[in-house]
């Protein structure tokens, strides 16, 4: 007889609900079958509402509340002064049983995902035939939002830990686990559209949440998004596999933005309205904003789904020494982030195409076509991105008055330090979602956003680009992030190989700290040359304003074992798997 395994624990076949749901009037033994809830109006929307439970937070959401960027080449956390977490994963010792990146609430992703999922099979197989709904209307709306909700959560497995079981009913208590195969990552990914495109064909499924109590719900510019993301990855050296999806890609991402675009998407334009967010640009402001749930926002058109409640106190977990009752430096942006921002005319600093002539890239290798930069002063004439962005030595904190220079130079009131977590470890302070305002008892800080259109004109460019090459629309679509931020446009006539640089490029800068950027080097097989080293840059004040640069290792990184590609299925799974004979186990994990 087949050895038979209840292999993930969200699978089991009683449906627990918690006792504190008022919702759910409960027989003595807590538990209501699914006849109970498919036949209550009240019951059906409250289990869609258990569904939306695991959408897991994102941000400050990991180890010490850190964001992902200090497990890549975006930050070095300060933290690891304590030698604590990060420091350890630094270290190179992440293990299947103890995986350094995922931690704090994104602590049990695997679970909680396939927990969610589970909910939303149990949803989707019954609310076809779900009794005494209200109004209609709703039944078509609510398998909309489980669609979505399903290729939300599968997505967010698939992308960190690689193709994983396709689950779309509820498996039986003695379900044989041993009858499981692999699926591939394309498998995976056309499973992900396949729920969207179920969501988008519901005809009372909205574009927009247009109610202050909708916000957070799904929406069909969610599924679109996820469809835009998902075959992206697929198409990327990482997954594909060998074969070339990129057509399907190209196509699929055009889709997604011209249907956003007809539906009233634009990428944030302060001049349609006067917000009082004090901010150093346009740029930082829309991080700052609270997303609107309206059909036609006033201010926010660009945000796609995003987090209810702020990102959480950034100014205070990554934060400036010279602020009261700031924790911590937090996340210190890198010399390598730093170096990416072009300069107003739009040119690199460094040369894309070898930025540094050493490997421990203190040597850097400085594009000499462009005559605007100097290494004198290289915070000047610079992308207006990196200011909103990152404090660098003498940026303003005080953004009504102009005053409060930041001044990380050794000595400086926010200098560099090796031993104190307070103070920066790179010689930067991160600035985006920071409100300069925030206290302990009003903190303004901004909101995460998990798609916004932006993402969407840099899918298309890079899709469009690997199927048909340079083409109009590709250049066009990578132009509109670019033009957003005051540069001027890449032309027609670039080549192949720059268009490439520049997209990645524009890429990291545009996304830096949206988790992006870690997911970016991983499908494009680039990780390991962009996370061993983290530098920083040594400041030191001559004069009265006159400072001198020395780029300094900051961390040398035990990470470029082709493992960190992708996150390990967890220990606990690996073992329930390997006793019905299946090995499911990221490589090298």
């Amino acid at each position: 007889m087949k050895k038979k395994i209840n292999l993930i624990s969200v699978f089991c076949a009683v449906l627990l609900f918690s006792a504190c749901q008022d919702v759910f009037k409960m027989p003595t033994d807590g538990r209501l079958s699914y006849d109970d809830v498919f036949s209550d109006n009240s019951l059906t929307s409250g289990y869609l509402n258990k569904c939306y439970a695991y959408i897991p937070l994102t941000g400050m959401s990991y180890d010490s509340n850190n964001f992902l960027a200090v497990y890549g080449d975006e930050a070095q956390d300060a933290e690891d002064v304590q030698n604590g977490r990060s420091a350890n994963f630094y270290s190179g010792m992440s293990t299947s049983s103890s995986n350094l990146v995922e931690s704090g609430s994104n602590g049990s992703a695997y679970n909680n995902m396939y927990t969610g999922i589970r909910k939303c099979n149990v949803f989707i197989d019954n609310i076809d035939n779900a009794k005494n709904i209200n109004i209609e209307t709703n039944r078509n709306r609510w398998k909309g939002e489980a669609y979505t909700l399903r290729a939300f959560y599968f997505w967010y497995l698939i992308k960190r830990m690689g193709p994983l079981p396709i689950i779309r009913h509820e498996l039986p208590l003695d379900f044989d686990y041993s009858t499981h195969t692999r699926p591939t990552f394309y498998e995976c990914v056309k499973s992900v559209i396949q729920d969207c495109d179920s969501a988008l064909k519901q005809p009372d499924f909205p574009w927009r949440t247009n109610l202050e109590n909708d916000r957070g719900s799904m929406n069909k510019s969610v599924a679109v998004a996820i469809k835009s993301q998902a075959i992206l990855f697929a198409a990327s050296p990482l997954w594909n596999g060998g074969s070339d999806y990129w057509a399907e890609a190209a196509s699929i991402t055009k889709i997604a933005l011209d249907s956003l675009l007809t539906k009233n998407y634009a990428l944030y334009n302060p001049k349609a309205a006067s917000p009082t967010v004090k901010a150093y640009s346009d740029y930082q402001r829309f991080f700052l904003l609270k997303p609107e749930v309206l059909d036609n926002p006033a201010n926010d058109k660009e945000t796609i789904y995003s987090q209810k409640a702020q990102i959480g106190a950034v100014w205070q977990q990554h934060g400036l020494p010279t602020v009261t009752d700031v924790s911590k430096a937090g996340a210190c942006p890198s010399q390598e982030l730093v170096d990416a921002y072009e300069t107003l005319n739009g040119m690199p600093v460094l040369n894309p195409a070898q930025p540094y002539l050493d490997a421990d890239h203190l040597q850097p290798n400085y594009n000499t076509a462009n005559t605007q930069y100097n290494k004198l002063k290289p915070y000047e004439n610079r992308d207006p991105r990196l200011f909103s962005t990152i404090y660098c030595n003498g940026v303003n904190l005080n953004l009504t008055t102009n005053t409060l220079p930041v001044w990380t130079y050794v000595g400086g009131t926010a200098g560099i330090s090796r031993t104190d977590r307070k103070f920066t470890r790179t010689g930067y302070y991160l600035r985006k979602f920071a409100d300069y305002t925030s206290t302990k008892t009003a903190n303004k800080d901004g909101y995460w956003r998990y798609f916004r259109l932006a993402e969407m004109y840099l899918n298309y460019a890079e899709a469009e680009f690997h199927a048909n090459g340079v083409t109009t629309n590709a250049v066009n679509a990578l132009n509109q992030t670019r033009l957003r931020a005051g540069l001027p446009a890449l032309p027609a006539t670039i080549s192949a190989v720059e268009f490439e640089q520049r997209l990645r490029n524009e890429r990291r800068i545009e996304f830096a700290f949206e988790e992006q950027r870690y997911f970016d080097v991983r499908r494009w097989k680039v990780q390991a040359e962009n996370e061993a080293i983290i530098t920083g840059m040594n400041i030191k004040a001559v004069s009265p304003n006159v400072f001198s640069y020395e780029r300094i290792v900051v961390s040398r990184r035990n990470v470029t074992d082709p493992k960190y590609l992708i996150w390990p299925i967890p220990y606990a799974e690996q073992l329930k798997y390997k006793q019905v004979g299946v090995d499911y186990q990221n490589p090298g994990w």
